[in-house]
C-alpha cells in the first residue's frame, strides 16, 4: 500500500509540473526590462495608456482574495512584440491585444514588471485594447489593497482600503505605474451585498445580484490622472454630509459604522478649506464630490487620492477627549490633503525626483489655509517653529540631500518622502511668496495651475510661471540653488569700526562647519531684510562677501541695533556674534522685537553653539537673561524648552546633571505659576499647548507643586472621568506614572485597554513608556509594545520613547533581540524611521555608536536608512559639542547655579 501511494503521488507531481509549464514563468534576476534614462529606470515607452477599465471582483472578501479583469485602451507608438507593464504580487492569467494573445508571460521580480511576449508583432496603432485577466490578494501591510481592523463595542470589524502612492498600484492591478502616464480610470467593484464601496468618483451604476448576494458598483470616469491617485474603500461604513458654498460640491466624511468619534469638525473644516482653495486658485475642484475616510492603523497619516482622501482616524475624527493639539493637527492635515487636489492631482510632477512640487506646496498651503481660516492660531509662528526650523536643522547635517534629487528606482522613492522634501520645500515656497509679494505669488500660481492642468510638470515650468509675475526677477536664477544643492548659508555681519558700513559674507552652515576643512563652492542668493531703530532696508548678497552701507547714521557703540532676516522669511542663518546680539537683548526683553524674530535669534544662537561657532554659555545667558522673565509667546517658549532639553540630554551622565536640572526647573517654575494648571477661556492656542509642555517637563524634573496638584486631579478623575480636561490629562497621567510603581503603571495600561476613544488612547501611548521612572517599568512597556492584540503596529514606536537617555541602549538591545519579528512588521512601513529614531541617545560613547552602525550594516533597513544616518550623525555632533564646550557650560553653572 505504501509503494502504491508513492507511485500515485509521483504521477500526480508530474501532472502538476506539466500543467504549470503553461503558466507565466519568472524572469531570471539578470534579465532586465526597464530602460535606463540616466537619472531613472522607466518602462520602455513603446505603448502609452489612455483609459483603464478595471473590474475587481471582491466577493467573499474575507478570503482576502479577488479576481480582476482589465481592459487598457492604449496607443502603440512603436512596433513591438513585447509589452512591459508594472505588476507585483499579482498572478496574471492571460493577456491579449488586437486579437493577439501573449504566448509567454514572464515576471521580473526585482523590477516589479510583467513582460507580455506576443505571437505577432504589434503595429503602430491608436486605441488598441490590452485585455488582462489576473488574481490578487488583500494584504495586511498597509500598501496596495489592504485590510485594517477596528473595534465597535468590543467586536472586531474590517475595512478594506488602498494606498497606491508611491508605486503600489502594481500590487492591485497591472498598470503603467509611473506618474507621467496619466490616464482616465473607469473602476467597477463587485462586493458582498452587506458592504459599501466608494472610489475616486461618484457611483454611476449599481447592479444587484440576488443569486450570489453580491452587487457590482460602477464608478464614473476619473479625470486624467496618475496611477498613484487611484483609490477605493470597501466596508461597513457610514458618512456625514454637507455641501461647499462656491461650487456646491458634495462633501462626505466616512468612518466605520458604529465608530463613536465624531466627523462633524472634519466636515466643517473640509468644506471651508475646499471653498478657500477654489477661491484662492480661481480653479474649480475637478469633481462633483469629495470624500474623506477615516482608516484605522493607516501608515501614511493621510493620502490625497483624487476625490477620495484617506486619513489615519485620529486626523479625521474627534471627541470630547481630544486635545487642542489633536484638533489643530486635524485642521492642518485636512488642509494639506485638500490642497493636493491642485498641487499633485491636477498638476503632477513628472517624476519622483520633483516630489517637492507636490509635498512642499501642500505643506505650505496646509498652513496657509489654516492661517486664513483661523487667524487667532498664529499659524505662521508655528510654521517657523515646526517647519522652518526643523528644515534648517536637518539641512545642517552632512547626510542631507537636495530638495530635488535623483531617484532612479522605486525602492528609493520612499526615502524622499522626508522632512527635506516637505519642510524645506515649504520653507522655500514661503521664501518665494515673500520675494514676489502675495498678489504676484497668487497670480503666478493661478497661471501655472491653469497652464499645466491634467499634465505633468517640472521645476523649470514653475520658475518660468513665477518669473512672469516677478517684476523682472529671474526666479530660477535666484532660487534654484536652494533646490538643487543641499544645505544653506550662514551670514556673518561684521562692523567696520564705528561707521555705518558692515562687512557681510556667506558660507555653508553645517554642524561641523567650524572644524571642517571642506568648503562649499555654492553661492546662494540671499535677500536680506534689515530692521533698525530707524526703519527697514534691503540688501542682496549674491557673492561670497560684500560691503553694506546702512542708509542712515548707525553706531553700535551708541547702542544702535540691527536685526538681519527681519521676519525670518528667508532660508539661511545669521551668525550672532556679541556685537550683533547684545544690542538686541533689550528689544528681546521688552518684546519690541516680533515673536518670529525672537524665535529666529534663539534658533540661530543655539545652533551656532551646537556647531561650535558660539559658546554654549552665550546661549544660556541669552535664555536666562533675555527670555526667562520676559517671554510671553507660546511658540518661542516651546522652541526654547526643546533646545535646553537637548543640552540636558547630552549631560545626562555628568555629576553636575542635577545642578542643570535645578536651573531648568528655575527657568520654568515662574512660567508655570503664571500659566496656572488649567486652560483659560479664549486664551491663545499656543499658550494652551505650552502649558502642557511646561508642566509635563516640570513633573519629570520633580517639581512638587505640579506633581501634587496632578495627583489630586487624578483622584478626582478616578471618581469621575469627565472631571479631567483633555488639555491637562498628559500632565496628570505623566505625574502618576513618573512618581509611581507597577501598580500605577498597570492602572494606566488598564485605562488604555478599556477606552475605544482614539484621542484618549494616543495620550496613554505617549506617556506610558516616556514617563517610566525605572528601567524595570520601561522594560515592561517594551514587552507590552509587541502585544499585537493591544498595540497597533503603527503605534509601537510610542512605547519605545523615554525621557531617560540612559534607557535608550536597552531599547536598542531589545530591538536587536526581536529584530526578525520587528523587521517583518515594519519592512514596508513608513513608520520604520520613527521606530529606529527611538534607538538613538543624543550622546553615547563611540563603542556604542559603532555597535549600532555595525548592526545596521549587517541588517540593513532600507525604509529607515536615511533616518538612521541622520540620527547617527546627530550623535556625533552632540558628542563633539559636549567634548568642546562642557567646561564652558560647567563654568556657567558655577557662576549662576552653585550647589
Amino acid at each position: 500500500m505504501k509503494w502504491q501511494t508513492n507511485i500515485f503521488f509521483i504521477f500526480f507531481y508530474i501532472f502538476i509540473v506539466l500543467a504549470s509549464a503553461k503558466k507565466p514563468s519568472k524572469v531570471p534576476i539578470n534579465e532586465l526590462y526597464l530602460i535606463d534614462k540616466v537619472d531613472r529606470l522607466v518602462l520602455p515607452g513603446n505603448v502609452v495608456p489612455r483609459v483603464y477599465n478595471v473590474h475587481l471582483n471582491t466577493k467573499n472578501i474575507k478570503s482576502f482574495k479577488y479576481k480582476g479583469e482589465e481592459d487598457i485602451l492604449l496607443d502603440i507608438v512603436k512596433k513591438t512584440d513585447t509589452i512591459v507593464i508594472h505588476s507585483s504580487e499579482i498572478e496574471i492569467e492571460s493577456a491579449e491585444i488586437l486579437n493577439n494573445k501573449a504566448k509567454e508571460i514572464k515576471y521580473s521580480v526585482d523590477e516589479e514588471v510583467a513582460v507580455f511576449k506576443f505571437k505577432k508583432e504589434l503595429p503602430v496603432s491608436r486605441n488598441a485594447t490590452l485585455k488582462i485577466r489576473f488574481r490578487g490578494k488583500i494584504n495586511d501591510k498597509g500598501r496596495g489593497f489592504y485590510r485594517s481592523k477596528y473595534l465597535v463595542d468590543g467586536i472586531e470589524h474590517l475595512i478594506y482600503s488602498t494606498q497606491m502612492e508611491a508605486s503600489d498600484v502594481r500590487r492591485v492591478f497591472p498598470s503603467f505605474d509611473e506618474p507621467s502616464y496619466k490616464a482616465i480610470f473607469n473602476l467597477k467593484l463587485t462586493i458582498d451585498k452587506d458592504l459599501q464601496a466608494i472610489s475616486n468618483t461618484a457611483e454611476k451604476k449599481v447592479t444587484e445580484n440576488k443569486r450570489d448576494k453580491s452587487r457590482a458598483i460602477e464608478f464614473k470616469p476619473t479625470p486624467k490622472m496618475s496611477t498613484y491617485l487611484v483609490a477605493f474603500v470597501i466596508g461597513d461604513i457610514e458618512y456625514n454630509e454637507g455641501y461647499s458654498s462656491i461650487d456646491k460640491t458634495r462633501v462626505r466624511v466616512y468612518k466605520g459604522k458604529g465608530v463613536k468619534e465624531s466627523s462633524e469638525l472634519a466636515l466643517q473644516i473640509a468644506i471651508k478649506t475646499l471653498d478657500f482653495f477654489v477661491d484662492y486658485f480661481n480653479i474649480s475642484y475637478p469633481l462633483k464630490d469629495l470624500k474623506l475616510v477615516a482608516i484605522p492603523d493607516f501608515t501614511f497619516y493621510a493620502m490625497e487620492n483624487m476625490g477620495l482622501l484617506t486619513f489615519e482616524d485620529i486626523y479625521l475624527l474627534t471627541s470630547d477627549k481630544a486635545t487642542l493639539v489633536n484638533n489643530k493637527e486635524l485642521v492642518d492635515m485636512i488642509a494639506h490633503e485638500i490642497s493636493h487636489q491642485w498641487f499633485g492631482n491636477l498638476v503632477t510632477m513628472e517624476w519622483w525626483s520633483m516630489i517637492w512640487l507636490n509635498e512642499g506646496f501642500a505643506e505650505f498651503f496646509g498652513y496657509f489655509a489654516s492661517a486664513s481660516l483661523y487667524p487667532e492660531w498664529n499659524v505662521w509662528l508655528e510654521f517657523s517653529q515646526n517647519i522652518y526650523n526643523k528644515a534648517l536643522y536637518l539641512d545642517s547635517l552632512s547626510s542631507t540631500h537636495p530638495v530635488q534629487l535623483t531617484v532612479r528606482t522605486t525602492s528609493q522613492i520612499a526615502e524622499i518622502f522626508d522632512d527635506i522634501s516637505y519642510d524645506k520645500g515649504a520653507s522655500i515656497v514661503k521664501m518665494i511668496q515673500n520675494l514676489l509679494g502675495p498678489d504676484n505669488f497668487r497670480n503666478a500660481l493661478r497661471y501655472y495651475l491653469k497652464k499645466y492642468s491634467y499634465q505633468n510638470t517640472v521645476t523649470q515650468n514653475l520658475w518660468h510661471s513665477f518669473s512672469l509675475f516677478s517684476n523682472g526677477l529671474n526666479v530660477s536664477e535666484f532660487v534654484n540653488n536652494y533646490i538643487v544643492y543641499p544645505g544653506y548659508p550662514i551670514i556673518s555681519i561684521v562692523p567696520n569700526g564705528n561707521t555705518n558700513t558692515f562687512q557681510i559674507s556667506q558660507k555653508r552652515f553645517t554642524f561641523d562647519s567650524a572644524t571642517s576643512t571642506n568648503k562649499s563652492s555654492v553661492i546662494w542668493n540671499c535677500f536680506i531684510k534689515f530692521q533698525t531703530e530707524y526703519g527697514e532696508f534691503d540688501f542682496l548678497l549674491n557673492k561670497e562677501s560684500d560691503v553694506i552701507t546702512v542708509p542712515h547714521p548707525f553706531n553700535f557703540s551708541a547702542g544702535d541695533w540691527i536685526k538681519p532676516n527681519y521676519g525670518q522669511s528667508q532660508f539661511y542663518r545669521i551668525e550672532y556674534s556679541e556685537h550683533l546680539l547684545l544690542p538686541l537683548v533689550p528689544k528681546i526683553k521688552s518684546l519690541e522685537l516680533p515673536a518670529v524674530d525672537r524665535l529666529g535669534v534663539l534658533s540661530d544662537v543655539f545652533n551656532s553653539a551646537k556647531a561650535l561657532s558660539t559658546q554654549t554659555s552665550l546661549f544660556m545667558d541669552l535664555v536666562f537673561g533675555a527670555y526667562k522673565s520676559n517671554e510671553s509667546n507660546g511658540d518661542v517658549w516651546t522652541y526654547l524648552i526643546r533646545s535646553v532639553e537637548e543640552i540636558q540630554n547630552i549631560i545626562f551622565n555628568q555629576d553636575y546633571k542635577q545642578r542643570f536640572n535645578n536651573a531648568f526647573t528655575d527657568l520654568l517654575a515662574g512660567l508655570s505659576d503664571s500659566l496656572g494648571f488649567d486652560p483659560k477661556e479664549n486664551e491663545d492656542a499656543a499658550i494652551t499647548i505650552l502649558r502642557t509642555t511646561v508642566n509635563t517637563k516640570l513633573v519629570l524634573l520633580g517639581y512638587e507643586p505640579i506633581i501634587n496638584e496632578a495627583k489630586q486631579r487624578y483622584e478626582h478623575f478616578k471618581q469621575d472621568h469627565k472631571t479631567l480636561n483633555p488639555d491637562i490629562s498628559k500632565v496628570v497621567f505623566t505625574s502618576i506614572l513618573n512618581t509611581g510603581n507597577k501598580t500605577q503603571q498597570d492602572e494606566i495600561i488598564a485605562l488604555y485597554l478599556s477606552t475605544t476613544d482614539i484621542a484618549e488612547k494616543k495620550i496613554y501611548l505617549e506617556i506610558l513608556s516616556y514617563s517610566a521612572p525605572t528601567l524595570e517599568l520601561f522594560n515592561n512597556m517594551l514587552l507590552f509594545s509587541l502585544n499585537s492584540s493591544a498595540v497597533e503596529t503603527n503605534n509601537i514606536y510610542f512605547l519605545w520613547n523615554t525621557y531617560k537617555p540612559e534607557f535608550k541602549i536597552h531599547t536598542f538591545n531589545f530591538f536587536v533581540e526581536n529584530f526578525s519579528h520587528i523587521d517583518s512588521l515594519f519592512k514596508d512601513n513608513m513608520m520604520y524611521p520613527k521606530l529606529t529614531t527611538t534607538l538613538f541617545c543624543n550622546k553615547i560613547n563611540e563603542t556604542q555608536l559603532n555597535q549600532i552602525k555595525s548592526f545596521f550594516n549587517d541588517n540593513p533597513v532600507p525604509m529607515a536608512e536615511s533616518s538612521i544616518q541622520s540620527d547617527s550623525e546627530n550623535i556625533k555632533y552632540n558628542t563633539n559639542w559636549f567634548n568642546s564646550y562642557s567646561f564652558d557650560l560647567l563654568d556657567w553653572l558655577n557662576n549662576n547655579y552653585k550647589l
